[in-house]
């Protein structure tokens, strides 16, 4: 099992919009998994060519999770952005200077993981939305991984999937318990489907503050990732196998 991690030195207001908001685009203060996702597979096609589509699939494929955590406070403001005959549009932006991301590939990825990592040296790359611009820092590689069992105690300081967070263990802590997003894991999906996620963040009006660590005990049996600055927890079965599982949804009417 390998890490990517990896800093967005970001130049300018980024939008990384939730899916299904109406009317206002809003967006999220860090970027979802998908979107991390995305990022490294437009990084892949920039450098080496090929079907961006299937670097995307091979990535999704080939990975357990990513996430993603802000160095310093996220500012976040809105603004019409386009104007329609009885219809103003308004969208979301954010700003922080950067943004630590990781991404853990499975054992069995081959060259992927080094491909990914040279591609984000060089290929030009955008946070959300076309226009924000980032630059990324040199890639590091680590695969200091550790099985951790239900009912263990974790300390972490990433976007956590709530699914392994026992909430009992977090209850009576009111430093840990973040803010909760709701996020896409799966970047293909025809019918995107939003997991909450706990962010290491605390909100303030319209300002967004890192939290430096949280602790919880796990409610599944995971894996704790450490790389330079980000320690994180993920699920044992990748989201790729997990997509594959029957999910509840709407029942279709047949006409």
């Amino acid at each position: 099992m390998i890490a990517v991690e990896f800093s967005l030195k970001i130049s300018s207001m980024y939008s990384i919009r939730v899916p299904y908001s109406y009317q206002c685009a809003r967006t999220y203060p860090l970027p979802a998994p998908s979107t991390i996702k995305g990022l490294c597979a437009n990084a892949l096609w920039r450098r080496y060519g090929g079907d961006p589509v299937e670097h995307l699939k091979e990535i999704h494929r080939r990975t357990i999770g990513a996430t993603a955590r802000a160095d310093c406070p996220i500012a976040v403001s809105a603004c019409t952005v386009r104007i329609i005959p009885m219809n103003a549009l308004i969208r979301q932006f954010a700003f922080t200077p950067s943004i630590t991301c990781m991404i853990v590939f499975e054992e069995d990825s081959g060259e992927l993981p080094d491909k990914v990592a040279e591609a984000l040296k060089t290929a030009p790359l955008y946070l959300g939305d076309s226009e924000s611009l980032v630059t990324c820092s040199p890639p590091h590689s680590s695969s200091d991984v550790q099985k951790v069992n239900v009912g263990e105690a974790v300390e972490i300081n990433t976007l956590c999937p709530f699914n392994l967070i026992d909430q009992k263990s977090i209850e009576n802590k009111p430093d840990s318990r973040g803010v909760v997003l709701y996020m896409q894991e799966d970047p293909i999906s025809d019918n995107a489907i939003l997991e909450r996620y706990l962010a290491p963040l605390s909100q303030k009006g319209d300002t967004y503050y890192p939290l430096d660590k949280f602790s919880f005990e796990v409610s599944n049996n995971c894996f704790l990732v450490r790389g330079q600055k980000l320690t994180s927890v993920f699920r044992e079965t990748s989201p790729a196998e997990s997509s594959d599982k029957p999910k509840r949804g709407r029942k279709v009417k047949s006409v």
